[in-house]
Order: structure tokens, then C-alpha cells, then sequence
């Protein structure tokens, strides 16, 4: 399943910001673009957006409008928009599809209709013919929504939908074993198809693999993810795919920036003159040893109650590395259908790639202290 997210920060809604967050996701995954051959028949396509409300507060919604380009073009997603079947499951909404301005245009039989965080629905557009240009195509969806009594605003997202050739495949992106000591090795492997180039990405590195299906890696010292892109069709307007997985390591080496603790803090290793303290330490509790890094990233420790969990939400991409629970965790990232869950050892470090403005959700099996490690995606 291809799935691309757009939420706001809820923190910090700029003034035309969307009100409402969209997940698409695609069938196939990804789509493949028609054979170029008009003789034969279109490729078809599927594309559902899970459509909420992140806020507590409702938003006022008087239409939504998908834009969806249409022709013989690269950037074209479909060949004729009026082969498509459009559907909205919001209660006395309905669809219809303004050709001259390539929108399907979803209303409701009000004026508009609030929508709260209990409300989620799906806009669906199925019996898509597909392009015969591989290439990304641009979507575009506007809601005309407000909040409290102002005045009504369009609010335009664009979501970059790739079709790829019909022979593409890129899958089974493993790194073998997933979890080291501090120093290991790990072997990661792929299967891919030969009409793409390829690279891998990890902190500090991007290489160049198109003319391999494994690489081994060693001397791993912190928890890893690793990217691996492949990039196809023309240069002016490429599609690209990229999968990701992760190395696990036991007693990772870290570098952060400001360290608050609200407990006590023991370090088992001995201090020298190695370790550094490049910021802030505010400590309530006892301290018999304290790490610092010097890099612009947070650590910090904080208790976990069993009864109501810990959330948060960041403003960027993150790396969110936890250690040092003495309980079992239950991880999960998003919400609803797509909600992501990981149950995690007790004593064990955990590492999971946070996308911007997701709910990043940990309960513990019994009451403990976490010690957690954010890091921009990218640093």
C-alpha cells in the first residue's frame, strides 16, 4: 500500500493552513502508469483519502475540491476524468465532477458541516484510467472550511502521486539482524527491478547502489535507519519510491543537546575527560553521572503511568529512540486504520520514525521512567 500523509501541527496552524488532515493511500501500490500503446487498454487505479480533524475544536466545512489532471501529459494522472467513480461517506455530502476545471467537487446538502475530531470519512476515487506517461502528478484538494464565526478561506493541499512503469518493483528491503551490540555489522538486502537507478541513504551517507541487491555495513554504533530510493522515468518529471528499515543497537552511542531529568541518573561507565557537557542539565533528583553530546538534539527522561499512556506530536520528521523502561511498552504511531503498533521488550531500546504532525503513542504494562532521544530526520 503507498501511503502519503499531510497533517498540521495543531500547535501551530498557520492562518491558511488545512483545518483537516489527509492520509492517501493507492491501489496498486504504487500505480503503474498505461502502456504508451493507445491500442491497449488503460491501466486502472484506485486512490482513498482518509479525511479527520486532529484539533478539539470542530471546523466548519462548506466543500472540498480535488483536482485531478487529466490528458496524454506526464504530469497527467488519468486519461479522462469521466471514466472515474467518485464517492464521499460524510453523512448528506455528494460529488460531482466539474470538467472545465479537472475537480471532483464534494458538498453538502447544508450550507456546511462542522466536523469534530469523533468525525473521519473518506473521499474515494475508483476506476481510474491511468496515464500513459510514467511521471508524478500533482493533486490538488481545497477545502473552503473556518473555524469559530470567520469568514470561509480555501485551504489548498497538493499531494505528488507517482506512476511508475508497468515492470517496476521495488521490495523486501531487510537489514539482517535488525538488532546489535554496540560496534556490529549488519547485511541489508533488496529486490529490485532493473529500469531504475537506486541509492541508500543513512545519517551522513547517500550511495550510490543501482548495480547491487545487498550491501554490508559495519561498525554500527547507534540505532540506524536506513532509506533505500529509486528513481525513474524522465529526468524533467521522475517518480520515486522509497522504503525504509532499521538497525536496532544495544547501548547505543548517542549525541544530544539539552538533558532534563526529573529522577535519578546512574551511569554504570566511567567518566573521563572524553565527555562533554554542551547545554543545559537541570536534574530534580540525584545525579551520580551525567552524559552530554554536543549536537542541537534532546534526551530527556519521564515517567510512563499505565493508566493513560504518553502522546505527542512533533513539527518535523523525527527519529524517536527509546531506552532504559523497565516495562513492557506498547508503541504505536497514527491513528485508525492506519495506526502502525510495536510492543517493545522490557529493558529494550526501540527506534521509530515519526512522520510530521503523527500521534506518536507509548503505554506501559505497569508504571516506569523512559529515557527518549528525538532526532530530526535529515540531522
Amino acid at each position: 500500500m503507498t501511503l502519503v500523509v499531510q497533517m498540521q501541527d495543531t500547535g501551530t496552524t498557520a492562518a491558511h493552513d488545512p483545518l483537516l488532515s489527509y492520509t492517501i493511500t493507492t491501489t496498486p501500490s504504487p500505480l503503474k502508469a498505461s502502456p504508451e500503446n493507445p491500442e491497449v487498454p488503460e491501466e486502472i487505479g484506485e486512490i482513498v483519502i482518509a479525511v479527520a480533524r486532529q484539533s478539539g475544536d470542530p471546523a466548519d466545512v462548506k466543500s472540498l475540491r480535488l483536482q485531478v489532471p487529466a490528458g496524454s501529459m506526464s504530469p497527467d494522472l488519468a486519461t479522462d476524468l469521466a471514466r472515474i467513480t467518485s464517492r464521499i461517506t460524510l453523512d448528506g455530502w455528494s460529488s460531482r465532477l466539474d470538467a472545465d476545471a479537472q475537480e471532483f467537487v464534494f458538498t453538502p446538502a447544508a450550507s456546511h458541516t462542522p466536523i469534530g475530531p469523533e468525525t473521519g470519512f473518506t473521499i474515494q476515487l475508483s476506476d481510474i484510467p491511468m496515464s500513459r506517461k510514467v511521471g508524478t502528478s500533482p493533486l490538488t484538494l481545497t477545502e473552503e472550511s473556518r473555524t469559530g464565526t470567520s469568514a470561509f478561506q480555501d485551504r489548498t493541499t497538493v499531494f505528488n502521486i507517482g506512476k511508475f512503469p508497468a515492470d517496476f518493483y521495488l521490495r523486501n528491503f531487510l537489514c539482517e539482524p535488525s538488532i546489535i551490540d554496540n560496534g556490529g555489522d549488519v547485511k541489508l538486502t533488496w529486490e529490485r527491478s532493473a529500469n531504475a537507478t537506486y541509492h541508500l541513504l543513512y545519517p551522513g551517507f547517500e550511495r550510490d547502489v543501482t548495480n547491487r541487491m545487498s550491501l554490508e555495513l559495519e561498525g554500527i554504533t547507534s540505532d540506524t535507519t536506513f532509506y533505500l530510493r529509486a528513481t525513474t522515468g524522465d529526468p524533467s518529471n521522475p517518480v520515486t519510491r522509497i522504503l525504509a528499515s532499521q538497525v536496532t543497537v544495544l547501548k547505543p552511542d548517542l549525541e544530544i543537546g539539552n538533558l532534563t531529568v526529573n529522577g535519578d541518573v546512574t551511569i554504570a561507565g566511567e567518566i573521563t575527560e572524553k565527555v562533554t557537557i554542551a547545554g543545559d542539565l537541570e536534574v530534580t533528583g540525584k545525579v551520580q553521572a551525567g552524559l552530554l553530546g554536543d549536537r542541537d538534539k534532546s534526551l530527556w527522561a519521564f515517567p510512563l503511568q499505565a493508566a493513560t499512556g504518553w502522546s505527542r506530536r512533533f513539527d518535523t520528521d523525527v527519529l524517536f529512540v527509546g531506552f532504559d523502561a523497565t516495562q513492557i511498552l506498547n508503541v504505536s504511531i497514527g491513528e485508525g486504520d492506519d495506526t502502525i503498533t510495536m510492543k517493545n521488550p522490557a529493558n529494550a531500546t526501540f527506534t521509530v520514525p515519526v512522520p510530521r504532525g503523527t500521534q506518536l503513542y507509548i503505554r506501559p504494562d505497569r508504571d516506569t521512567m523512559l529515557t527518549c532521544a528525538v532526532m530530526p530526520l535529515g540531522s
